[in-house]
């Protein structure tokens, strides 16, 4: 099973439809079966959740449809590294790359792992990318790794 770290932006592609929405559904059915272990900073259940609740702001979606994305999501299918072990890192990485420290996070817990990350985020994904070839686009990302 290959540890593979998947970001905030992956998860709601899992629940809202959207772009890629396609990838996520592959991306988390891989895990199901065994090909991927599926790794995440704690920070992003409070990220997803934070979308969720902007989605009712921005009238995108119901409170009762946010609520159902979120008990819907499959948490359970991701094993959850405490953020505060990631700070250091994390730190580094977004004043290298002018990104937020929770981005940082992802990135650092990909680093610590020596996994890929997986990202729906193309600005993320743009500017790390010519330094960090283990950040991968979703719509981009194997899911049958050879």
């Amino acid at each position: 099973m290959t540890p593979l770290v998947v970001d905030t932006a992956v998860a709601v592609k899992v629940v809202i439809e959207e772009e890629d929405s396609v990838h996520a559904d592959a991306l988390m059915q891989a895990a199901a079966r065994g090909t991927y272990h599926l790794i995440a900073p704690d920070l992003m259940v409070l990220e997803f959740g934070n979308v969720m609740w902007k989605c009712v702001r921005r009238s995108v979606l119901t409170a009762a449809e946010a609520w159902r994305n979120i008990e819907r999501f499959p948490f359970d299918r991701i094993a959850w590294l405490p953020t505060r072990a990631l700070l250091p890192g994390a730190f580094s990485l977004a004043i290298r790359f002018g990104l937020t420290v929770y981005d940082g996070t992802f990135l650092a817990a990909a680093e610590t792992l020596g996994a890929h990350l997986v990202t729906a985020d193309r600005v993320l994904h743009r500017r790390v990318a010519a330094d960090l070839p283990w950040v991968r686009l979703l719509g981009e990302f194997p899911m049958h790794p050879s």
